[in-house]
């Protein structure tokens, strides 16, 4: 599939580094963003909501929420 995955991520992140470890490992594309780097707090909140936790992913431009639901859907989906 040439479906790209957008990942909004921070550094020090567990969540985030597996997630993009597990992507890379299926040879998924997508682009990774990163908070202070690419995006502010404040963007982080206005896009996804004032609880939401990182990493979060979108796919035509549909929240897959985190880590966990992300690889859910991606198995689902016949991604991986």
């Amino acid at each position: 599939m040439s479906e790209k995955f957008y990942v909004y991520s921070k550094n020090n992140c567990g969540f985030c580094d597996r997630l993009t470890e597990f992507m890379d490992s299926k040879e998924l594309q997508y682009e990774k963003f990163t908070l202070d780097q690419d995006f502010t707090r404040e963007e982080f909140i206005d896009k996804f909501g004032y609880n939401s936790t990182f990493p979060q992913v979108l796919l035509n431009n549909k929240n897959l929420g985190g880590m966990k639901d992300t690889v859910r859907y991606m198995v689902e989906n016949n991604f991986v």
